[in-house]
């Protein structure tokens, strides 16, 4: 008898780290909250819709990055912007990484495509972090791509062109599906069943080039799109904060144009994402498992008479959030979280210890309940200043010195700065000391 509980006793140690749950991440690239599941009614994304239905969406989830590097830097350290810069890991490589640390604690690591960046020049990848890795120019679409066409007119403007896109008549053609089947490589030949996993993959879309199917392309109804023009008294912004100044002047025709293009490659992904979770559920692979979806940033289709990214303003830094946790409840979160939240959510979820020194916090009692209270406030660092994001407002300080208060209950695309009307001081000294405290001195003035 006592051997038999010994035995046993063994038995169930050794099965202890079994009991650990998983994590599959997903990361798009340069995707903004047009998808159905937030009330965008051109949207066609069924797939990512559904997972939202099935999980907990986050209206007000936000990054830390205006572009790819910053952002995920940011992420996969779970440090703000004031800790981390893009070139953070390079120049110290023995900060601890999300894939690190879960690597460290027995978890089997997988990283497919974009999602550290990694820049075939320097390498943002931690090379302790991943059990498997496979960067994104390692995985080409299985057909020859279309030719790609452009979208923006000559308007005599000295500037690159800036929008690209092509229209594909097999899903083969677009590098995203080939990065699908690699992961789905990982759990039929790579997996360690002895171990719980972290599998992470990073998609392009709908970064340019717009890649999509004809399929999706000819599911979208261009007359549909919702063009942004600049209102004729909109707050100017100081020179630096658009990367595109003066704005990109292009016909209506053109825009939908473009518009078309960003909305069926972000189709094109919902059918991939949607194949993938199928196939992985059918094999049993998200059994006790957690799902995320999210996106680096956001991005412009006009505002502004900007294509890009690269500013602080709401469309870029507003980000989809989609949290689906094993025998979770589907609901809206309203609290706001940032995205250097993940690593500490995923080490709360899976019973790891905290990592030390992370400056995210987990958001899993907004899973939980998603009427619980999230951040006081979101903060992000780009192009020519840095921002603050509460509940009603944004402020933004500019290096110039300049400074902008929009009021989401009446301006939710920020055209109309209050920071220079007197009844609203007491709002722009409150929000600039939350902004000091977190992120620090601004940086000396730029002439």
């Amino acid at each position: 008898m006592r051997l038999f509980a010994f035995l046993l006793t063994l038995t169930v140690t050794a099965a202890e780290p079994l009991g650990r749950p998983n994590i599959l991440f997903i990361v798009a690239d340069d995707l903004a909250t047009r998808l159905g599941c937030y009330g965008d009614k051109a949207a066609i994304t069924p797939n990512i819709d559904r997972l939202a239905q099935e999980g907990v969406v986050f209206d007000r989830a936000y990054a830390q990055g205006v572009v790819c590097t910053p952002s995920r830097t940011c992420f996969m350290l779970g440090l703000n912007n004031r800790h981390a810069n893009p070139n953070h890991f390079i120049k110290n490589p023995a900060t601890m990484t999300m894939g690190r640390w879960f690597r460290e604690h027995g978890y089997q690591t997988c990283a497919i495509g974009k999602l550290d960046h990694d820049d075939p020049k320097d390498s943002f990848v931690d090379p302790k972090a991943w059990d498997v890795r496979v960067k994104r120019e390692d995985m080409p679409p299985k057909t020859k791509p279309a030719q790609l066409k452009t979208f923006d007119e000559d308007l005599g403007q000295k500037r690159p062109r800036i929008g690209f896109y092509g229209s594909n008549e097999s899903v083969d053609a677009i590098a995203d599906a080939t990065r699908a089947e690699r992961l789905l490589k990982f759990f039929k030949e790579e997996r360690d069943p002895k171990k719980p996993f972290l599998a992470c993959i990073g998609f392009h879309a709908p970064h340019v080039a717009w890649e999509a199917t004809r399929a999706a392309r000819e599911a979208h109804d261009p007359r549909k799109f919702v063009l942004e023009p600049t209102p004729a008294d909109a707050t100017p912004l100081p020179k630096g904060s658009l990367l595109h100044d003066p704005g990109m002047e292009l016909s209506e025709a053109r825009q939908r144009e473009g518009m078309h293009a960003y909305y069926a490659s972000v189709t094109t992904l919902d059918g991939i994402i949607g194949d993938l979770l199928t196939r992985l559920k059918a094999d049993g692979h998200l059994d006790n498992t957690l799902i995320v979806f999210t996106s680096d940033h956001g991005y412009h289709l006009g505002w502004r008479g900007q294509w890009c990214k690269h500013s602080l303003d709401e469309q870029v830094t507003r980000v989809p959030l989609i949290v689906k946790m094993p025998g979770g409840s589907p609901a809206r979160a309203q609290g706001i979280v940032e995205l250097i939240d993940l690593f500490p959510s995923f080490t709360d979820f899976t019973g790891l210890p905290a990592s030390p020194g992370l400056d995210g916090r987990s958001f899993l009692p907004l899973v939980r309940d998603a009427k619980t209270p999230g951040k006081t406030a979101a903060f992000c660092r780009g192009g020519n200043g840095r921002t603050i994001r509460t509940l009603r407002y944004r402020l933004t300080e500019r290096t110039d010195g300049s400074v902008e208060l929009y009021d989401h209950a009446s301006d939710p695309l920020e055209y109309h700065s209050l920071a220079a009307l007197p009844e609203q001081a007491a709002t722009v000294k409150r929000l600039r000391g939350l902004l000091l405290a977190e992120m620090g001195p601004p940086p000396p003035l730029k002439k």
